[in-house]
């Protein structure tokens, strides 16, 4: 592998930096295969004219095979995604007690994150991480004078993710410590109606543009002033997406369904069974219809015999399989209703195994989301100098929480037995918390009159009893 002293030597030809930047650092599923198990539209059984051939009637028409396909890639991506962030990310921070100004450094990096809309954005890129394998996610500057941050800034600090699945190609340059040297990303966009292809690469001290108008690579500029002395963003791979092994599976299912759907529709329209010969013809009255037989003769309908439940044992073990080896439950509305109203310590034992699953592949996104806040403080020392010395000195821990029914008065339970019995909470912040209120202090001091006026007026009973 090249040095990047190497591959950007004065002189050397667009094509060549180019070339030496694409070869990529570490092996990742290419996302043209992968989208084809991802994606139903693109599922085998779509195009497959051989297992399953479409029928032509002699008078010429085609009946079309039953091509049925299922995207539980598709909807496992979405599951593993709302496992890890349907419960946002939660920040701790540390290192902040008795000092007013790391508190405030601390409230200004939560309103970056919160201004940034993160908790759609680990959304958007959870999907694209567990089925495109990989992402990079981009921090930039905004000139824009604003006080989001609790302090008069002219700059916003924004991001966005880029991933195979938008069309982008993603191609880390990583050494054999596995610290990144390099991150280039490679697009295309529509220019006055032509295709032009562009090349972004980041360094920590510099960041290199490329475009190809279709005559090759050429070098726009260089900027070796970056606003942070460091590569602007965090990239995140796996090895194989989290649907890796579970297509055979799905595949069997849907030309078991398709399959039976084809028997279905040729056996849908009745037969009508006639034995012996008719006598005169069919008589047809407004609720009923007559055939006359000769003797030991009959007229009746077929019925169609079909094993059923064998065909839906077989879906119902393949579809089991599926979700037992991804370590996903199946929690479609269907299971749900079967369990009933069951206590919040029977939820969590039931998604035991998709707890787990999730702190498997928590250790990639919490080291990447401790990259991607030390990148937002490089930022926030440009953002606001005033604070450079202090904001290293805030630590920032990161806590994955797996998603599970909240049981709001199970949880009150446990800590106010932790806290000796006392409340966990004032009474204003009660209010405000039920969201009845459109002010909430108001509320408290009307209760806090009405129970004042009741106490009077008990107060006044007791002296009072017994006077005439």
């Amino acid at each position: 592998m090249k040095t990047l002293e190497e591959i950007f030597t004065d002189g050397r030809d667009a094509g060549s930096i180019v070339d030496d930047l694409k070869v990529k650092s570490v092996v990742v599923p290419d996302w043209a295969k992968l989208i084809r198990d991802y994606e139903p539209s693109f599922h085998k059984i779509r195009f497959d004219k051989t297992g399953r051939r479409d029928k032509t009637r002699s008078d010429g028409t085609v009946e079309e095979a039953a091509r049925i396909s299922i995207g539980l890639e598709k909807l496992l991506v979405r599951r593993m995604t709302e496992f890890m962030f349907a419960i946002p990310v939660k920040r701790v921070y540390h290192n902040t007690e008795g000092s007013d100004v790391r508190q405030s450094i601390a409230s200004a990096i939560e309103s970056i994150y919160k201004y940034a809309r993160i908790n759609a954005e680990n959304t958007r890129r959870g999907i694209a991480y567990f089925a495109s394998c990989e992402i990079f996610t981009m921090w930039y500057l905004i000139e824009k004078p604003n006080r989001l941050y609790g302090f008069d800034s002219k700059y916003k600090l924004k991001c966005r993710t880029y991933s195979p699945m938008d069309g982008v190609s993603l191609y880390p340059l990583i050494d054999e410590r596995g610290d990144m040297l390099c991150m280039s990303f490679e697009y295309k966009q529509k220019v006055l109606d032509s295709d032009v292809w562009f090349f972004d690469s980041y360094t920590s001290d510099g960041h290199y543009f490329f475009k190809n108008t279709g005559g090759g690579w050429e070098r726009v500029y260089d900027d070796p002033d970056l606003a942070i002395q460091k590569i602007p963003g965090v990239y995140v791979w796996r090895p194989a997406p989290v649907f890796a092994g579970l297509s055979g599976i799905r595949n069997d299912i849907e030309y078991t369904v398709s399959r039976a759907s084809d028997v279905i529709a040729y056996n849908a329209a009745p037969v009508l069974k006639v034995i012996g010969n008719m006598v005169g013809k069919e008589e047809k009255g407004e609720t009923k219809r007559i055939f006359r037989m000769q003797q030991g003769g009959d007229v009746g309908y077929v019925s169609w015999s079909q094993s059923i439940e064998a065909l839906k044992y077989h879906v119902d073990t393949m579809m089991k399989l599926f979700w037992s080896q991804s370590q996903m439950p199946d929690i479609s509305f269907d299971n749900m209703a079967q369990l009933g109203n069951i206590g919040y310590d029977a939820r969590q034992t039931l998604l035991t195994d998709a707890h787990l699953k999730v702190g498997d592949e928590s250790g990639a996104w919490i080291e990447a989301f401790d990259r991607e806040s030390s990148v937002v403080k490089e930022y926030l020392k440009v953002m606001n100098p005033a604070w450079k010395n202090e904001i290293d000195e805030v630590e920032i821990e990161h806590i994955i929480t797996p998603f599970i029914q909240n049981d709001e008065k199970s949880n009150v339970d446990v800590f106010t037995t932790a806290n000796g019995g006392k409340p966990v909470m004032s009474h204003l912040e009660s209010i405000r918390m039920a969201g009845y209120s459109d002010d909430p202090e108001e509320t408290l001091n009307q209760i806090l009159r009405e129970e004042a006026a009741k106490s009077s007026m008990r107060t006044s009973s007791i002296f009072n009893e017994g006077v005439v």
